[in-house]
């Protein structure tokens, strides 16, 4: 509001504090008065002026403290204007005085559904609903509890009823749907009432609960999009870019190699991590095909995303098709493990969360505006009691509605310690082997370094696995082009090399980053970044490509056989391309896509890498936390290690082996190593399988390659 050229604006930033901001001081200091919606008047005392970023600040206190309930104006010289909420969202006491842990959305039954929204600074709330089959809205009058729940209760079966809350806070009415929506229209317009066995797909059993007891070390993750999976036109799949796409059996190139399910299947991986699937922004529902992102824009985190069903229209079509891919996959013997995005939105001020309590859900600096952390515009504050109960509430959902094996945390460190430890108790609690992992990036957020979930945090996180960057850098290099190179680029920087045996043991011991090497998810690859073929286009512009692939092939060994959890990105194994582009989360399929010609044409290498898995999964060498690793000297260029399983936790089975020798050859020549003992096998040789003896005297590792030797 503008008085005699002074811009005004008052904020209630505690129960007896408010805060009035003008762009330039006033004149003379006007006598301030607080009214409420009763008229009620009582004055306000100036107790301090500030000056921040060009403008003036004066804290004032009130005599009787603000009710929330209440609508106010601050008046002064024969004005007034609205008393808008401010920081009293983000004070402890507002958190202590309005935290409620019953259920909120749309909860339904057959004879009635009641709809709960929290917003404790509203002044009144309505909800807007179209019954189905009807062709206009019905407003209804909610109620409000004293935890600053609205609530109110309809008669009837309102299985797909669409609504919305109209609420008024600071003054003015505004429309959102449901923080807690399960399902939406297309683009997510408005939320819509579910009855959630109706969107059971067959064979789907509702009371069956999900247990999953393989250990982390035994699991093989393998990232994907999918849309990105299918949507190639030789990729044979009906439903391109469909969830019901990656539920086809039986889908060929048009020269009959396996793509798809079928493809998954026969890698050998167990767990396949699907890139974000809730509903998301950037993507345009009804037109699918004119736009594309990997999902890192989270609008509706209760609701599966649209663009990715057969009917975006059909609020229960994108349940169902969802829940019959991750059905299919675990049918098929694969995990699934969902990426999920809790650390922003896609866009803050149309978030219901800011809809309904503005500036509760969001982290802010000393001077009111939102810190950037995540580089999207916001920063979710998980250690806000409300915050971290919608991030339990969501998982828990997710895990019991979908029936998912684990969660993959997007900008992990964003989030506080206490949050993801409650996390990962509740969902132990409905499965004790759920997969939870997260990046522990260490971010520019407005919390203290130590609540922070970060890598440096690992050890009071003993539930959760990391991506380690520590990992990544020492096998290939910095990220960034112009960063330092790593092991298989050949660098024999005495720093790198004295890191591999790190990188092979995990990252784990008592003055490690991890408690254990399953904490560690090892990786050379994801989604984000260059591909590391790129990257490697990128390093040795001048190399034949053969080598480059020999590069990428020695950090899949690495990836493979390191103590920790391997981690591989969709394509890694067919040596994926993005044509250079570093950043496609916006980029066309003709960018992101899963090229399966490309794949065909490098099945020696596919074969190569189910062989790695294989001998991963069926020695409990690669995988028991008792296996003893060891340096094994070999000459310059080189780098070996001897894993040992003691006797005593050898299983009864002539074909398991009791040691491994890992040999590696960073250089373009061939390196000859000295064997007095010949008790040696040898299992892979320069990317091939192999079952002879070791005879020779001298064993010869070839230009840019990986041996693996073992005896039982």
């Amino acid at each position: 509001m503008k008085v005699d050229h002074i811009s005004i604006s008052a904020y209630i930033d505690d129960f007896s504090m408010i805060t009035i901001v003008v762009n330039k001081p006033f004149p003379i200091i006007p006598s301030l008065s607080l009214v409420d919606d009763k008229k009620v008047s009582q004055p306000l005392t100036i107790d301090k002026q500030e000056y921040y970023d060009e403008v003036v600040i004066y804290k004032c206190r009130t005599r009787i403290p603000i009710d929330l309930k209440n609508r106010y104006w601050v008046t002064f010289n024969e004005s007034r204007i609205p008393l808008m909420i401010g920081s009293i969202v983000r004070t402890a006491k507002f958190d202590s005085l309005y935290y409620d842990d019953t259920s909120l959305g749309a909860i339904y039954t057959p004879e009635s559904t009641t709809f709960k929204v929290w917003s404790p600074v509203a002044f009144a709330m309505i909800v807007k609903y179209k019954p189905r089959q009807s062709d206009s809205f019905i407003e209804q009058k909610m109620s409000r509890t004293e935890n600053g729940v609205w609530q109110v209760t309809l008669e009837g079966d309102h299985h797909l009823t669409e609504y919305l809350f109209v609420v008024n806070v600071n003054h003015e009415w505004i429309e959102t749907t449901d923080p807690y929506a399960k399902s939406v229209t297309a683009n997510g317009i408005h939320s819509v009432v579910i009855h959630l066995p109706e969107t059971d797909p067959e064979g789907w059993n509702r009371s069956e609960k999900k247990i999953n007891l393989r250990s982390k070390t035994d699991s093989i993750i393998y990232e994907l999009h999918v849309r990105d999976l299918t949507i190639h036109s030789d990729s044979g799949v009906m439903n391109k870019g469909k969830y019901l796409g990656l539920t086809e059996r039986g889908t060929k190139t048009t020269n009959g190699f396996h793509t798809g399910l079928d493809y998954l299947k026969r890698l050998g991986i167990t767990h396949v991590q699907l890139l974000p699937i809730a509903d998301f922004g950037s993507v345009d529902e009804t037109k699918p095909d004119s736009g594309y992102n990997w999902g890192y824009d989270p609008v509706h985190f209760f609701s599966p995303e649209g663009s990715y069903a057969s009917d975006p229209h059909d609020p229960i079509c994108r349940i169902k098709e969802l829940k019959t891919l991750i059905h299919t996959l675990q049918q098929n013997g694969l995990s699934v493990i969902l990426d999920v995005v809790y650390n922003h939105v896609y866009k803050r001020e149309e978030s219901p969360f800011e809809k309904l309590v503005p500036g509760y859900y969001f982290r802010y600096d000393e001077g009111g505006k939102p810190v950037n952390g995540t580089g999207v515009g916001n920063d979710t504050a998980s250690e806000r009691k409300m915050m971290r109960k919608f991030i339990l509430d969501a998982l828990t959902y997710w895990m019991s509605e979908y029936k998912v094996d684990g969660f993959r945390f997007d900008l992990m460190g964003i989030h506080d310690v206490e949050t993801m430890n409650l996390a990962a108790e509740k969902l132990k609690s409905l499965n004790p082997g759920v997969f939870l992992l997260g990046e522990g990036w260490d971010l520019n957020t407005n919390l203290e370094p130590e609540k922070k979930a970060t890598l440096s945090s690992a050890k009071k996180l003993p539930s959760y696995s990391f991506f380690n960057d520590a990992f990544r850098d020492h096998v290939k290099g910095s990220i960034f082009p112009d960063g330092q190179s790593g092991f298989i680029n050949g660098n024999q920087d005495a720093r790198i090399k004295g890191h591999m045996k790190q990188v092979m043991r995990g990252y784990a011991g008592q003055h490690d980053t991890f408690l254990k090497a399953e904490q560690s998810i090892n990786y050379s690859e994801c989604h984000d970044n260059h591909t590391l073929f790129d990257l490697l286009s990128i390093r040795h512009p001048f190399e034949d490509e053969f080598m480059r692939r020999k590069r990428q092939q020695l950090a899949l060994a690495f990836t493979l056989f390191a103590q920790g959890v391997p981690f591989i990105h969709a394509g890694q194994e067919c040596f994926r391309t993005k044509y250079g582009e570093e950043n496609s989360y916006n980029l066309p399929d003709s960018i992101n896509a899963f090229d399966w010609k490309r794949c065909e044409s490098f099945y020696k290498e596919v074969d190569y890498f189910k062989q790695l898995i294989r001998i991963r999964k069926t020695q409990p060498l690669f995988h028991e936390s008792s296996a003893v690793l060891s340096e094994w000297k070999l000459p310059e260029g080189g780098l070996g290690f001897n894993l040992h399983l003691p006797i005593s936790d050898i299983k009864e089975n002539d074909s398991y082996w009791s040691n491994a020798l890992l040999l590696f050859n960073q250089t373009t020549k061939q390196i000859f190593i000295p064997f007095e003992e010949k008790r040696w096998m040898i299992a892979i040789e320069d990317e091939k399988t192999s079952h002879r003896v070791l005879n020779e005297e001298q064993y010869r590792l070839e230009p840019l390659s990986f041996s693996l030797l073992y005896s039982v």
